[in-house]
Formats: structure tokens, C-alpha cells, sequence
């Protein structure tokens, strides 16, 4: 557990059936630049074997915004894309920032190639949450692209995010 303003917290993460379990990572600080000290370092060797195998992670990272509020995504880790699912009333301030730390974490550290957001298209937040996304460089994604997990899915709405 790392003190200060930042709240990591590791759990437990299920693996999809190719793998059986394996420990997750959780968290990211609410400061634009990531270091991470080198006692979390078991943890991403073993979500990176995890990975490697074909499998995906489920990761929770929250952040402590104000004494009050924090902000928290659900992801999942599949082949180097995250997958975030977004909540309705997400946006509380200053998780714009908190969400932009949570990117430079999923480029730098996890390595990822693609970051899709989702959320579900009936949401009463949708038109905030696109323009939010588009401003952050998002594009959506249509019915089948080939980064949307269930071709048929038409609950959800999803965007996408290419690190290049």
C-alpha cells in the first residue's frame, strides 16, 4: 500500500477461461507523470504473463479526487487494449485529469495499443460523455468494428483511443 495522496489498492483480478487467476493491479496517482515504485513491479510481471497467455485482467483503478469524491473505472486488459467502462455520473470534477493519468498509465506502463471507453446508449449523460471523449481524442466506433468485443452489441456504445 503506497501512503499519500494516491490510494492504490490490489485485488484479487478473474481471468477469462483461458487462465485460472492471477493477481491484479489497481490504482493510479492523481499526478500527471507516473512513477512507480519498484515493490508494485511482481505485480505487473505476473498481469503481463497473464496477458501474454491470451488472457484478460480485470484492473479497478480509483482515484482519490477530493476528500469527498473519487473517481473509479472498471477495466478489463485484452492483447493490449484496455476496455473502460464508464459509469453514468462519471464525471465529477477534476476526473478529466484523473482519466488523463489513467491514459498515460495504459501507454507507458501497460504498453497498450488501443484504449475503447463504453457505456450504455441510453445513458442520460451520453451527449456529455462524447463530446468529453471526442475532446480527449476519442473516436466512435461503429456497429462491428473490429475493436468491439460483441459484434452484436447494441446496448452499449463505444469509443476508441490509438496510441500511436
Amino acid at each position: 500500500m503506497i501512503s499519500g495522496p494516491a490510494l492504490w489498492r490490489k485485488r484479487s483480478a478473474d481471468l477469462t477461461t483461458r487462465c485460472s487467476s492471477a493477481q491484479g493491479l489497481c490504482g493510479a496517482p492523481d499526478v500527471p507523470h507516473i512513477q512507480l515504485p519498484n515493490h508494485n513491479k511482481p505485480q505487473e510481471i505476473e498481469l503481463f504473463e497473464a496477458t501474454g497467455r491470451g488472457g484478460s485482467v480485470r484492473i479497478t483503478f480509483e482515484l482519490k479526487l477530493t476528500e469527498q469524491t473519487e473517481a473509479i473505472w472498471d477495466t478489463v486488459l485484452i492483447d493490449r487494449r484496455l476496455y473502460i467502462q464508464i459509469r453514468p455520473s462519471l464525471l465529477p470534477d477534476g476526473s478529466k485529469e484523473a482519466f488523463i493519468t489513467l491514459l498515460e498509465y495504459a501507454e507507458e506502463v501497460l504498453k497498450c495499443t488501443d484504449i475503447i471507453v463504453w457505456f450504455k446508449k441510453d445513458c442520460q449523460d451520453r451527449p456529455q460523455l462524447v463530446r468529453t471523449f471526442m475532446y480527449l481524442g476519442f473516436t466512435p466506433l461503429p456497429p462491428g468494428h473490429q475493436l468491439i468485443p460483441n459484434s452484436t452489441d447494441s446496448l452499449n456504445f463505444y469509443m476508441g483511443y490509438a496510441f500511436e
